[in-house]
């Protein structure tokens, strides 16, 4: 009789949903998100709301950045263009991105610091929105709005920024990069000269940094920023990694099997013993909820009398 196991890799299925945020330079509120722009002369400074809107999204929910244009972005630039995304909260918490190299590997988390280390940072941070407010209240460019202010890049001994600074020059300062030296790395992604035309979206990680006395403790993944080559931003939250099923052995009645999931989502192991049926994968029989919250390599076991029987994860 025919006794064995065949597996199929993973399947990923996930829930994607859209939202818009709220949130404007002329009454900035700490905790709202900012996304910034910078490509030599101009930058653009954009209010993507609170941060909450990205603590309390589902998992895997995408989120569109709605409070700028591409009329405004072209004011900077897309190719070529240089971003990041962070805020900062009352007790120095930070929220900082971090460029990936590789589309679909998350980068390694920056690490939380003392209060009074993120201070420094926070300190860079909070000259930005009165800066952009500067210059929309000067109307320097048309195309700003009280969401998305293009504004000159170069702020110092600028009679055009009585209140604040530029992003360029909070980012930079003067050493150069990182807040001014402040913050443990650079928070930037940059496009590629060719981006527009290249056909390859850019993502970067966003991370909390609750301000810790612990050494070495890295902050927390939230998810990543996309951005698309017609110039718009798109955040999912809690990204669910796509699980895999390692390996499988069987004994008699009992088939082992080894997997790996991820930091969020629900897994499912599913099983069907054949595949004439036409039934989806997503809506195979559920075995099991599967082990997540980590990356690590898992087992779980099945015991059935199927002579052959066909296995997949599903995430949602």
């Amino acid at each position: 009789m025919l006794n064995k196991k065949v597996g199929l890799i993973a399947l990923l299925t996930s829930v994607a949903a859209s939202g818009v945020w709220a949130g404007t330079l002329t009454n900035y509120a700490v905790g709202d998100v900012l996304v910034c722009f910078r490509k030599g002369g101009n930058d653009m400074v954009v209010d993507a709301g609170p941060f909450s809107a990205l603590t309390n999204a589902a998992a895997n929910q995408r989120i569109p950045i709605t409070q700028y244009t591409g009329t405004q972005l072209a004011a900077v630039g897309t190719n070529g263009v240089s971003w990041s995304a962070f805020t900062w909260l009352s007790d120095n918490t930070l929220f900082v991105t971090r460029a990936r190299t590789s589309l679909n590997v998350q980068t390694t988390p920056w690490t939380a610091q003392r209060s009074s280390v993120q201070a420094g940072t926070v300190a860079r941070m909070v000259t930005i929105p009165p800066g952009a407010l500067d210059q929309l209240t000067l109307h320097i460019y048309p195309v700003s709005t009280p969401t998305a202010v293009v504004e000159q890049d170069n702020s110092a001994d600028n009679a055009n920024y009585p209140d604040g600074t530029s992003y360029g020059d909070a980012l930079n300062g003067a050493f150069g990069g990182n807040f001014d030296g402040a913050f443990a790395g650079n928070p930037e992604n940059t496009t590629l000269n060719n981006f527009t035309t290249s056909g390859q979206v850019i993502r970067s990680d966003f991370y909390q940094l609750t301000p810790t006395t612990a050494y070495g403790q890295q902050g927390k993944w939230l998810g990543y920023f996309e951005l698309s080559t017609n110039g718009t931003t798109t955040y999912v939250a809690y990204p669910s990694t796509t699980p895999v099923i390692a390996s499988m052995t069987r004994s008699g009645n009992l088939t082992t099997i080894t997997y790996t999931t991820g930091l969020y989502g629900t897994y499912t192991l599913r099983g069907i013993n054949n595949l004439t049926s036409g039934t989806a994968m997503a809506s195979w029989p559920a075995i099991a909820t599967l082990t997540s919250g980590d990356t690590a390599t898992h087992t779980i076991t099945d015991t059935t009398t199927d002579n052959v029987r066909f296995y997949t994860i599903t995430a949602q």
